[in-house]
């Protein structure tokens, strides 16, 4: 007979698992020589599938946390899951297949939670309910017990940052190279409204075009990220120049006999500062968005490199611990179990 079909068992499950999983378990026991208490090892060799949530707000730039939500049928008045706390989890880097759109850390997060259980109102939940008023809540203390049940879950996770240089120069860059040509506009007369309004909406038909572009290799979600909304707000820029395109013509028109206008003309000034009024707005946009992008997304991989830093010396600390251990007689003695 195997173990887990004659003895007790945690009865563990990976709560965000897809289908089925291929898996092997197996057992191991000791006996401590300090509290002669037996101690029982379950291990687990899974492959399969599991769903995770992305977190697209600040792609390109974005850390994608990949979690294993572990689980036991039983709820936290039989078994409470919680991370060892002598020896670290890990990643292995070098089986990760994405390594060249994705950087894998090193370190892993472990979380202990609850989920409280849902329970179906029966038939025999109202006769239940009857009897609980007529003796009181207090007579009948598996009430609360029944009312609220929770499961202990686990979650371990790892963190994948995006190689963004790709969308950076694909995306970032083309989209500020079309919106900076449309500052050359300005070099045509103000009076050649028709010239401006006709590359002015050309780079922005070509603005649109890229956008549909790059947002084919995402995903489809209902929020922008941060390429979508430095992506729309080039188009404003380009539909405001245009729209101030349309306005110094007209009034080039109804305000000058011939339609023409020359170098001193109080037009010619006002579309001067137009010109230098969009060019500080369009840098100090970049300003901000350059330090909001230092700040917060950059921010965070920074302080995730800090704790590749922290684990590797922790790994090492328990290298050394474990040597020392290998060294002396050890405190358990292994006993054997039928897997």
């Amino acid at each position: 007979m195997k173990y887990a079909e004659t003895n007790w068992h945690p009865q563990l499950y990976v709560e965000n698992a897809l289908g089925d999983l291929k898996e092997q378990i197996r057992y191991s026991a000791r006996k401590s020589k300090i509290d002669s208490q037996i101690y029982i090892r379950e291990y687990r060799d899974i492959k399969g599938l599991f769903w995770e949530k992305l977190e697209l707000h600040h792609f390109p730039s974005d850390v994608q946390d990949l979690s294993i939500s572990i689980g036991s049928m039983f709820y936290n008045d039989k078994v409470i899951l919680i991370a060892d706390p002598n020896y670290s989890s890990g990643v292995n880097r070098e089986a990760f297949v994405d390594q060249q759109e994705w950087s894998l850390y090193e370190h892993v997060d472990t979380q202990q939670r609850y989920i409280k259980e849902f329970l179906f109102r029966e038939d025999n939940d109202d006769e239940e309910e009857e009897e609980d008023k007529g003796n009181g809540e207090d007579d009948n203390p598996n009430a609360i017990n029944n009312k609220e049940r929770y499961r202990s879950i686990l979650t371990v996770t790892c963190h994948a940052a995006r190689r963004s240089n790709y969308f950076y120069w694909n995306g970032y860059w083309l989209i500020f190279l079309i919106t900076i040509v449309s500052f050359c506009i300005f070099s045509i007369p103000p009076n050649l409204a028709a010239n401006r309004l006709q590359i002015c909406c050309t780079l922005l038909l070509t603005s649109i075009t890229f956008r549909w572009t790059v947002n084919r290799s995402l995903p489809t979600i209902s929020y922008l990220t941060t390429m979508d909304k430095y992506a729309i707000m080039c188009l404003f820029i380009l539909v405001i120049l245009s729209i101030w395109h349309a306005i110094i013509g007209g009034l080039i028109f109804y305000n000058t006999p011939d339609s023409r206008v020359t170098p001193a003309s109080r037009f010619v000034h006002l579309d001067q500062y137009v010109l230098y009024l969009s060019i500080g707005i369009f840098i100090l946009i970049h300003v901000i968005l350059f330090i909001w992008l230092f700040c917060v997304p950059l921010k965070h991989r920074r302080q995730l490199k800090e704790k590749d830093i922290q684990y590797r010396r922790l790994i090492s600390e328990e290298g050394h611990l474990i040597k020392k251990k290998s060294q002396r007689k050890s405190d358990y003695i292994p006993i054997s179990i039928q897997n």
